[in-house]
Formats: C-alpha cells, sequence, structure tokens
C-alpha cells in the first residue's frame, strides 16, 4: 500500500509584487497558517518517508515548515512538481518510490490534476486545494492512475489542532 499527502503550498506573495513567480516568498500570514497546519498534520500522520518539494521558493518555505513537524526520512526537490508539470509523469514516480507515505508540496493546478488522475483515471479537476491545504490518497499497491481512495481533504482550517498545553 502507498499513501500519498498532496499539500499545497501557503499564501505567498502577490504575482504582481514585481517579484519572479519562481522567486514569490511565503508571507507572514502564510508562514503562520502554514506553521499551525503543519503541527495538524504531524499531529495526524506522525513521521512521513519522503518529503517533496516544487523547487518554487514559496513551495520550499512550505516545505521547511512541514520537515519541522513531519521528521521526514528523506527530502527531495523535484522539477515535476512545477505549477505546470504532468500529473501522470507525477504519479509514476510516486509509483516508483520505495516508500509507503509521501508528502507531496506543490501548486494548483497541478495538485488537482494528480488527484483527479489518482481517483479517476483522467487529470480533471475535482477537489480545490486552498493555500496550506491537503489531501491523503490511498493506494492498494503501488500509486496508479483510478486506484486511489481519498481518505481525507482539508482547508488548513479543518486540520485538526494539535494537543498542546502551551499557547499558539
Amino acid at each position: 500500500m502507498q499513501r500519498l499527502v498532496l499539500f499545497r503550498h501557503g499564501v505567498a506573495q502577490d504575482p504582481d509584487a514585481g517579484v519572479s513567480d519562481v522567486a514569490r516568498a511565503l508571507t507572514d500570514k502564510g508562514r503562520k497558517k502554514t506553521d499551525k497546519a503543519a503541527r495538524g498534520l504531524a499531529s495526524m500522520l506522525g513521521s512521513v518517508d519522503v518529503l517533496v518539494s516544487s523547487p518554487l521558493l514559496r513551495a520550499l518555505q512550505t516545505t521547511d515548515l512541514l520537515e519541522e513537524q513531519l521528521h521526514a526520512g528523506v527530502r527531495l526537490e523535484s522539477d515535476l512538481l512545477e505549477p505546470a508539470g504532468s500529473p501522470e509523469a507525477l504519479l509514476e514516480w510516486v509509483a516508483g518510490q520505495d516508500a509507503e507515505l509521501l508528502v507531496l508540496v506543490g501548486h494548483e493546478p497541478l495538485l488537482n490534476l494528480v488527484a483527479g488522475l489518482a481517483l479517476t483515471g483522467k487529470p480533471c479537476s475535482m477537489l480545490a486545494f486552498k493555500k496550506a491545504g491537503a489531501c491523503l490518497l490511498e493506494f492498494p499497491g503501488k500509486a496508479a492512475p483510478g486506484t486511489g481512495l481519498l481518505r481525507w481533504h482539508m482547508t488548513p482550517a479543518q486540520v485538526p489542532r494539535p494537543r498542546s498545553t502551551e499557547a499558539d
């Protein structure tokens, strides 16, 4: 069995802010919201085998926050997670990994298309990913088109808050 978490990057600088798309960074609000989502995700998943990020700055910064909480066995960066990436190539790459639980940090529309491919066999838009939102897909064997089962899909506000005695 393989499990795949698709996680959209946090809130980033406006595309019209005069910064290239590759260099758009998370905003302070984006960091805070993503950190809360990362802590909640860690309380649900524990550690993960592989954490993979798009090479764009906002995704790398999101992955930094996730890594602090998830304690991934391996961290990678992949061009396959760029916004215009191929859903088929990405799902094929996932299937080739010797890992049970992978977290992929990327962008829309790619994440939506990957979810559609995993669930229906065709790269179609099925789920709306809010910034710092995520879903968990489960496959009976290796990841393959049309064999995925949606376990959950959450906005950052829906991710359970970790139990803590400290104030946020």
